[in-house]
């Protein structure tokens, strides 16, 4: 993964540009009046070869051969070397050729190796082209690094929702068919207005339910209809409630994220040997969040385990996994256990 930032999406424009505005920038620090600009126009002209050579065996040759292996001494060792021969080269150009032919008139010929001469052109002008092009590579690679970690991010995240949402599936389907096995034994009229109401919900779960989101009003509709399979069960045993509020209007939440609440509020309350049994359902949207409540009856005296057994089932330990992943810091669950009730309290901070 390589990513570029090019002028108009030109690699060759954006190297030519940059080399004029290195040639301006130094020609307008050095300049003096009319004639000096013209002198020390030529002299980052005759330089440019070897500030071009600084900057290319350094992106492409030095950098990722030594300074991306953290081979940092070699790579000093190099860049020395580097700038030594580029600062050499410029005298020789400058010597053999610009000056004898482009300013015979005001300059005389000097020897190669003037040390001060060298020194000057590897520090002054060569070593900022090989700190910059240096400083471009590494944040070039921090990009790339940083690119390809929220990639791996993303797909763990994406591989952790599939692979929960798979495990809703099976789970809800297993207790859904266990209350049609019921009812088929018992040869109840039920029996097919159950096999409707599941078909919508098998609807929603291969169909709705792929897409990154849903709207809350299918969530809650998914809700109801697993709501009437259970009142079809259970019948006069059975109390439910389920009361809906506030604009829910384009409103949109991750979807099967709410049935498990339900699923376990009917498990745990419908398990008790009490005759009547009551399940309560409320969701609100309000101020940006999204509220939404189960209660559920139990027995008033409840053994340790409990509340830990209700919290520890797969479809909550699912839930709590996916509002992690989807929802970090925009969301409240607290499951809580009172004398003859189970309340779950959810809240989620709607984008």
């Amino acid at each position: 993964m390589r990513t570029n930032f090019y002028i108009a999406g030109s690699r060759l424009l954006t190297h030519t540009l940059f080399w004029v505005a290195y040639v301006m920038v130094y020609t307008g620090v050095h300049a003096d009046g009319d004639d000096g600009f013209r002198v020390y126009f030529l002299n980052e002209l005759q330089g440019l070869p070897a500030a071009m050579l600084v900057a290319y065996v350094n992106l492409y040759v030095l950098f990722p051969r030594f300074f991306a292996k953290q081979k940092y001494l070699l790579y000093c060792l190099s860049a020395i070397l580097l700038l030594f021969c580029c600062s050499l080269f410029t005298r020789v150009l400058s010597e053999w050729y610009v000056e004898p032919v482009f300013l015979a008139n005001s300059t005389h010929p000097d020897p190669i190796f003037i040390w001060y001469f060298l020194f000057k052109g590897m520090l002054w002008f060569l070593s900022p082209v090989l700190l910059f092009t240096l400083v471009i590579r590494i944040f070039q690679q921090w990009f790339i690094q940083q690119q390809q970690q929220q990639e791996m991010i993303r797909e763990k995240l994406n591989a952790e929702l599939n692979f929960l949402k798979a495990q809703v599936h099976p789970h809800f389907l297993f207790n859904t068919l266990n209350n049609l096995y019921a009812l088929t034994l018992e040869s109840s009229p039920k029996a097919p207005k159950v096999v409707l109401k599941l078909s919508e919900l098998m609807s929603y779960m291969l169909y709705d339910s792929q897409s990154g989101d849903t709207f809350v009003q299918k969530e809650i509709s998914h809700i109801r209809n697993y709501i009437e399979l259970e009142k079809l069960r259970y019948s006069d045993r059975l109390e439910v409630s389920l009361n809906v509020s506030g604009k829910l209007d384009h409103k949109r939440i991750a979807p099967l994220l709410l049935i498990p609440f339900v699923e376990n509020a009917f498990k745990h309350g419908l398990s008790n040997d009490t005759d009547q049994v009551w399940v309560t359902v409320d969701v609100k949207v309000k101020a940006g969040w999204l509220i939404f409540k189960t209660e559920n009856s139990c027995a008033e005296t409840l053994k340790e385990n409990d509340l830990d057994n209700y919290k520890g089932g797969i479809g909550l330990q699912n839930v709590r996994r996916r509002l992690i992943l989807l929802y970090p810091d925009a969301h409240e669950l607290k499951v809580s256990k009172e004398p003859g009730r189970f309340t779950a309290d959810l809240k989620i901070k709607l984008n």
